[in-house]
């Protein structure tokens, strides 16, 4: 991943966000979440481009807010439970998601960083406006995509 460009590229971001990129308090944010994504393995990155799609893209119907639910993950991603719980538990103490509810009734909710920024929602946005893969930029940390 290429996380020093990413840095750089974080001006649309920041733009999303309502935030000066110049903001100390925003840029340690977004160099904490890229430590935090580039610590993930690929697979826990894939599923959270999976949830990121159906929390911000989903099917249409009334849904809660940053809310992936999870009939609709283990669908579009064809994993099972026994394959996809480690890769949620990941995710978890990486604190990009929190598994609301109890089984099989559960929800994946993306987790905003600690200052209540949604990163990933924002990142989500920029994507769409610009055409681009979330996967691109989430998996492959192709951050200057986002200029």
């Amino acid at each position: 991943m290429q996380t020093a460009q990413g840095r750089m590229s974080f001006e649309r971001l920041a733009a999303a966000a309502h935030i000066s990129p110049d903001n100390p308090d925003f840029a340690a944010q977004v160099d904490g979440f890229i430590d935090r994504l580039t610590s993930l393995s690929a697979y826990a990155r894939k599923l959270l481009v999976n949830i990121v799609e159906l929390a911000y893209h989903g099917r249409g119907q009334q849904r809660k807010k940053d809310v992936a639910y999870l009939p609709e993950l283990y669908e579009s991603t064809g994993l099972g439970v026994e394959a996809m719980y480690p890769l949620l538990e990941e995710l978890r103490e990486a604190r990009f998601i929190e598994v609301e509810d109890r089984y099989p009734f559960e929800d994946v909710k993306i987790a905003p960083e600690a200052s209540g920024l949604n990163l990933l929602e924002n990142i989500a946005r920029c994507c769409e406006q610009q055409k681009i893969s979330v996967h691109e930029v989430l998996v492959d940390g192709r951050f200057e995509l986002m200029q």
